[in-house]
């Protein structure tokens, strides 16, 4: 587990760095030609680009501007001879801006960009709706011809090449160790010390923090217990701190920023007794965790498709989440990706949902939420591959990259479908595989019985 980039300086302290190719997996003049020929088939002419992870994936930048997101306040422009990066060049190191001079990139005063839309004249301007702000819209002169489709961008930076994938493994691995050492904790000292919700979101950051690489959380943490985790976005507030004791469930919803990767993972702890039914509630929602994990389908299927596998079996519940089943993950981006999801219904927003291509990260989360009560979320990440291909097409399947423990504490084998139970062994085999080297003896004990057949 190499850190890559080893040589480069904190983010903390360039501000923003140039991703090296060798890890990006595609330079920036090669990202630039594939959306110029996009442009070119649909006769645009310039492009605008105002989304902040648009940006630095198109021209290998990551930054600190904004909390949980490796991205610089920016906005780009692209002509068929032209690229243009608009921003504060103190934030780039004088190796970084030499760089983007020989890719031909012109960098400009982040200011200017405005005034330089409002020059554009009788050109074709692709400019997306969703992604762009009203004001830049309006900035665009009537004599220009709109584009107004979604950018070429989207579904490129969606599409992670081998080597992302690669280096994505990599930082599940290192998260996994963090949340499976915070599992140990939990286990093994709740009910003997003190603790509560936010001593132990803080020691969930050590033990990231101690992972090399590591930058940032992905976002907010959500370490909820009890009824707190039957609120969606809960954050634990530091003035009204909440005990945490050996009873009932604790659900922390984390991810974390690698220089690898991003990382998003949910787990819901049994801390001491727990009813038969909310065992039978936990273990229905990861029967749907697991049945959509291990789903094959046929090449043009979108989430849309795949919802019911894992909304299912808690529909027979009577039961609901009511927020899609998964989301998309940037690569050392923003941990919530377009265009692709996992929902069962279609949103004013979301008119129609992307097909799932080959190498597209997307998240895996039932959950139920009873308000008063208990929140319960499983939460893996699932990279697109592709399956056989035979007389009925192309097949599609799953790569599951999250490695960390389900709590056995709280499922009840019975419940689950054999396919299902056999699903979880071969999970857990793989964690333990995985993450034992690089455990104590004690932990590692400890996770040969927490991790096993059932």
């Amino acid at each position: 587990m190499d850190l890559i980039w080893k040589d480069r300086p904190a983010l903390s302290e360039a501000q923003a760095v140039l991703l090296d190719e060798r890890y990006s997996g595609q330079s920036t003049t090669e990202k630039l030609t594939e959306i110029r020929a996009i442009m070119k088939a649909e006769g645009a002419q310039v492009l605008l680009i105002s989304a902040l992870d648009d940006i630095a994936w198109l021209f290998n930048l990551r930054g600190t501007d904004v909390q949980y997101n490796p991205v610089v306040l920016a906005y780009g422009w692209l002509t068929q001879d032209q690229a243009v990066l608009y921003l504060d060049t103190r934030k780039l190191s004088d190796p970084d801006k030499l760089q983007l001079q020989k890719q031909n990139i012109e960098i400009r005063a982040y200011e200017t960009f405005y005034l330089d839309v409002a020059e554009l004249k009788d050109q074709n301007v692709w400019a997306d709706p969703q992604k762009l702000n009203d004001a830049i819209i309006r900035a665009i002169p009537q004599s220009c011809n709109r584009i107004e489709k979604t950018s070429p961008i989207s579904l490129k930076k969606a599409i992670k090449n081998s080597i992302e994938i690669e280096n994505l493994r990599a930082s599940h691995l290192k998260d996994g160790i963090a949340v499976t050492k915070l599992m140990y904790w939990l286990k093994t000292r709740v009910g003997k010390e003190a603790m509560s919700e936010c001593s132990i979101q803080e020691k969930l950051h050590q033990l990231r923090a101690q992972q090399e690489g590591f930058l940032e959380e992905s976002f907010g943490t959500i370490c909820a217990y009890k009824a707190n985790a039957a609120m969606m976005h809960y954050s634990a507030d530091p003035e009204q701190d909440v005990p945490v004791e050996a009873d009932g469930l604790l659900l922390i919803d984390s991810g974390g920023q690698y220089w690898e990767g991003t990382t998003d993972i949910t787990r819901t702890f049994a801390l001491g007794p727990i009813s038969s039914e909310i065992k039978k509630v936990y273990t229905t929602v990861l029967q749907g965790m697991l049945n959509l994990s291990e789903a094959r389908f046929l090449y043009g299927c979108s989430g849309i498709n795949l919802d019911i596998l894992a909304r299912g079996p808690v529909w027979q519940l009577n039961l609901d989440y009511q927020c899609g089943t998964g989301h998309g993950v940037g690569y050392l981006l923003n941990v919530h990706e377009g265009p692709h999801g996992i929902r069962w219904k279609r949103t004013a927003a979301l008119s129609e949902m992307q097909q799932l291509e080959a190498g597209m990260v997307v998240t895996d989360e039932p959950g139920v939420y009873v308000e008063g009560q208990y929140g319960i979320r499983i939460e893996n990440e699932l990279i697109v591959k592709l399956g056989e291909k035979n007389f009925y097409g192309q097949f599609m399947e799953f790569e599951t990259t999250t490695l960390a423990p389900i709590d056995l504490d709280a499922v009840d084998p019975e419940i689950l479908t054999p396919s299902a139970r056999e699903a979880l062994n071969r999970y857990h085999q793989r964690v333990r595989k995985a993450l034992t080297p690089y455990l104590t003896t004690e932990e590692a004990a400890w996770l040969k019985d927490a991790a096993r057949s059932i």
